[in-house]
């Protein structure tokens, strides 16, 4: 039976309102969310990204947000002074023969470019941002990648098979970044990058999250962990801004 023109488009508005929430959706959650087959998500998803409306990536979708949202390119040189601070401060925790994961933000990014003259020996670094693959190739430290499927813009590699890979692994410190850090915990926008960032913490004796102070009491729309889970925030917040955002300080180093 051939379906009408205005529930086709009713259909591919309502996948077009899905990712512009989710960000990021693999082609079978699409297939499950909508209940329709692969074929057709194919389609609709062609026709999206034929009006500018998403991006597509092997395997699944972005919304037109990842466009919008400045690039790991665009992101590195902003306060790079304050986030090689907040790096130096995770350092001392990394340990002869340990296991790191460096996240795919650009405050994790400063703790790689630390990494060869620091010289520990025995050191893996565990990681899906191919920024930190392309600066540790070669330097000498011993370099891990998961794999999973590729957000070209935010030069990172997510999904389920990014997720199952990392679960694999046993890490002693896992460094992360997030969007937003307020009372009720840590927050990130892409349910994708925070799926991979908790198989990272699941997998790991500690987690740090590091931020710079106007993160603080600002919450973007995926939860990716309470206060209760034990991670470590490092900041550069000053102690009233902490207590403004009633932020834990017991939880905490503050830059």
């Amino acid at each position: 039976m051939r379906v009408s023109k205005n529930v086709v488009e009713a259909r591919r508005q309502l996948l077009a309102d899905l990712l512009q929430n989710q960000r990021y959706l693999p082609l079978e959650q699409i297939c499950i969310r909508l209940s329709i087959s692969a074929a057709t998500a194919r389609r609709d998803l062609s026709e999206l990204q034929r009006t500018g409306r998403i991006r597509r990536t092997p395997g699944g979708a972005l919304s037109d947000f990842s466009d919008k949202f400045p690039s790991f390119a665009e992101r590195l040189g902003r306060d790079s002074e304050r986030k090689n601070g907040l790096a130096r401060q995770v350092l001392p925790h990394l340990f002869s023969g340990s296991t790191v994961y460096i996240d795919g933000g650009t405050t994790p990014f400063a703790l790689a470019r630390l990494l060869p003259e620091a010289e520990i020996p025995g050191l893996k670094v565990v990681t899906n941002s191919l920024p930190v693959v392309e600066l540790l190739s070669g330097s000498g430290v011993s370099l891990h990648i998961p794999g999973g499927d590729l957000v070209a813009r935010q030069s990172l590699l997510i999904g389920e098979r990014a997720v199952r890979a990392l679960r694999d692994w046993k890490i002693d410190v896992s460094v992360l970044g997030a969007e937003g850090v307020t009372e009720s915990g840590f927050w990130n926008s892409a349910p994708e990058v925070v799926a991979l960032q908790k198989a990272a913490i699941a997998n790991s004796k500690r987690s740090f999250v590091l931020v710079t102070a106007e993160k603080i009491g600002h919450r973007a729309g995926a939860q990716l962990a309470t206060w209760s889970s034990g991670l470590e925030l490092v900041t550069d917040a000053t102690e009233k801004q902490l207590q403004s955002a009633r932020i834990p300080l017991a939880k905490m180093e503050v830059g």
